[in-house]
């Protein structure tokens, strides 16, 4: 369950040598690794909760950084 969370935060955040994906993008990835590179049950739990998945996201996000 870990990976998978700590997957999508990965893609779904700004680093300085990487655009933020979208929040489907990341989903939908993650949704193509069950089975894979992620447990179907840890992918099919994280999906049942995508309400609470948005809420944390958008809770948690990174400030954006200026340009240097």
């Amino acid at each position: 369950m870990v990976a998978v969370a700590d997957v999508f935060d990965a893609l779904t955040s700004e680093r300085p040598y990487k655009k933020a994906w979208s929040i489907e993008r990341a989903a939908e990835y993650v949704r193509d690794g069950a089975g894979g590179h992620f447990d179907p049950q840890c992918v099919d739990a994280f999906l049942l909760s995508w309400e609470d998945v948005l809420s944390i996201h958008a809770q948690y996000q990174d400030e954006v950084c200026p340009p240097y």
